[in-house]
């Protein structure tokens, strides 16, 4: 007999206490169909996160590989059909591109382009930046003065930069050395940039600037075809500077034009080619989910016997 037919043959009172009993289980009944249903979607939808994750780093390492072959293989050149704004570039270009078609959309100063529809790098010649062990004053100062700080302030800046690392605890002129840190001075040279964030004077916005424009990994000439931006305005001017940008990411820039509009010319310290010293960061995307990898590491093409052709100086992600 049916929970409906026994409820007929109730009296008044007790159908009254019978029909809220029924209410109740059927309300306790419809939270949980509800609560199991949210709680199988919320797996599914988590399910396809790690399945996105997963497939996303499958992207990176197989993007990051190829890169690194065609590092080894290939000049490293720009050329006209060079494109980096977009992803058309990029489609059905995943695991089978062939090497010139990243060659044709490659750069070298750190502007992201797509390796893949789904791999996105950037690529910075460690040769475009300010060595940071050993800066250039001359560089360091028309990069500060760039951004509108007076003389007085850019002294103060390049000597306590300069007596962080120096061996000696003799202050420079516009200097700072022990007395002032306290004692705790680093008096050698940088293991890393970031290490700027403790010398005197130095503010977040400058921080960055150097973290942008400064490199420890620097061997050989300074390469000014790709240096970041904010080096290109100190090292000329803005009309230059604009006209500069716009032929190198149409791939037009070659050593005789920059010549032209820079009055920069290559010497022995200094060069028109990208080094093998580069920093490389890789974003890969599928659906929702997104992994990084950052890593400077030198390639060595002509790498002999027990040469190893890639050094990893950084590798995270």
């Amino acid at each position: 007999m049916s929970l409906l037919s026994q409820y007929s043959y109730l009296p008044q009172k007790q159908q009254g206490i019978a029909l809220i009993q029924v209410l109740l289980i059927t309300a306790i009944l419809s939270i949980l169909a509800v609560y199991l249903t949210n709680t199988a979607k919320e797996q599914v939808k988590i399910a396809q996160w790690t399945n996105d994750k997963s497939q996303a780093l499958v992207n990176l390492h197989s993007a990051e590989a190829r890169l690194i072959f065609s590092l080894l293989t290939q000049r490293k050149i720009v050329t006209s059909q060079n494109n980096a704004n977009g992803k058309s570039n990029a489609v059905g270009d995943i695991l089978g591109s062939s090497v010139e078609s990243i060659t044709q959309r490659w750069n070298f100063f750190a502007k992201p382009f797509y390796l893949s529809e789904q791999v996105m790098v950037a690529i910075q010649d460690q040769a475009g930046l300010v060595h940071a062990q050993y800066p250039d004053r001359d560089v360091l100062d028309k990069l500060f003065v760039e951004q509108g700080l007076g003389m007085v302030e850019v002294n103060e800046l390049i000597d306590n930069l300069l007596d962080w690392q120096d061996l000696d605890s003799i202050s420079r002129a516009n200097g700072a050395e022990t007395s002032a840190y306290a004692g705790l001075i680093r008096n050698g040279a940088i293991p890393d940039v970031h290490d700027f964030s403790f010398i005197k004077k130095i503010t977040p916005e400058l921080l960055e600037l150097l973290l942008k424009t400064t490199t420890i990994y620097r061997q050989g000439p300074f390469n000014p075809t790709n240096v970041p931006t904010e080096l290109l305005y100190a090292l000329t001017n803005e009309n230059v500077a604009k006209q500069v940008i716009l032929l190198r990411e149409n791939g037009q820039l070659t050593k005789t034009n920059f010549s032209q509009l820079t009055g920069i010319v290559e010497d022995d310290d200094t060069f028109f080619y990208p080094s093998n010293f580069l920093s490389i960061k890789l974003t890969s995307k599928v659906g929702e989910s997104k992994v990084q990898k950052e890593m400077t590491i030198q390639v060595i093409p002509y790498a002999k016997a027990d040469q190893s052709p890639i050094n990893f100086f950084s590798n995270r992600g």
